[in-house]
């Protein structure tokens, strides 16, 4: 997120809202996002919301499978209502994606 949380609400608010007919947009968080950064996203997003993490992906130590995993595991914590640090010590590919990128 590049702007601060109470704009980006604002913004994701307002572009949720009634557009007179027009069909409502669906928020995208993108550039920048790894593991790491999952939680905060949901938490002021929403989680009906796109993530698009190439790098936060690819550029996992262990390579893209890994780095998939991680993020489905972060995705998993954040809809469990889980610290990504507690459930990363049960799930050695988030454990090394946020040992690599750190949390928000």
């Amino acid at each position: 997120m590049e702007g601060q949380g109470g704009e980006v609400r604002m913004i994701n608010d307002f572009l949720r809202g009634d557009w007179h007919g027009l069909k409502t947009t669906f928020p995208v968080a993108s550039g920048g996002i790894h593991p790491g950064l999952v939680k905060r996203n949901i938490e002021v997003l929403g989680n009906d919301i796109v993530i698009q993490a190439g790098g936060g992906i690819h550029g996992h130590p262990d390579g893209t499978r890994s780095g998939a995993k991680a993020m489905r595991q972060a995705i998993e914590s954040s809809m469990k209502g889980r610290s990504i640090e507690d459930y990363a010590e049960t799930h050695e590919e988030l454990k090394k994606a946020i040992e690599y990128w750190g949390t928000a």
